[in-house]
């Protein structure tokens, strides 16, 4: 599966989940998409909508993750492969669907999101 827009890393047991949000190519796509939605854009809104959609989705794998956001990236740490994998294979599908991840967002708790 294609983990775009995330990349993944593993080094010595930790499962990494980034999204560089400055990449020209990621930047161009998804600053254009938050901003339609009056949302900023930056890590820590990636942050706010990713947990809001794994609440609906998978509640469950919010207990095997641990976010770092930043203004001009997103990172988390899963526990194990099998959480990044989950993570992934939620995620990577409604982010790389305008359409879907349009609905999600419009849906959000907006006082829950730190932008």
């Amino acid at each position: 599966m294609n983990p775009y827009p995330f990349k993944l890393g593993q080094n010595d047991g930790e499962y990494s989940i980034q999204a560089d949000l400055m990449d020209e190519d990621i930047y161009e796509v998804y600053y254009t998409f938050f901003q339609k939605h009056k949302y900023e854009g930056n890590g820590y809104c990636w942050e706010g909508h990713i947990v809001q959609i794994l609440e609906k989705t998978d509640p469950e794998l919010l207990d095997q993750l641990e976010f770092d956001p930043e203004a001009g990236a997103f990172f988390a740490y899963a526990e194990s492969g099998e959480a990044q994998r989950k993570f992934v294979e939620i995620l990577s599908p409604i982010f790389s669907n305008f359409e879907l991840l349009a609905d999600y967002v419009q849906a959000a708790n907006r006082s829950r999101i730190d932008d």
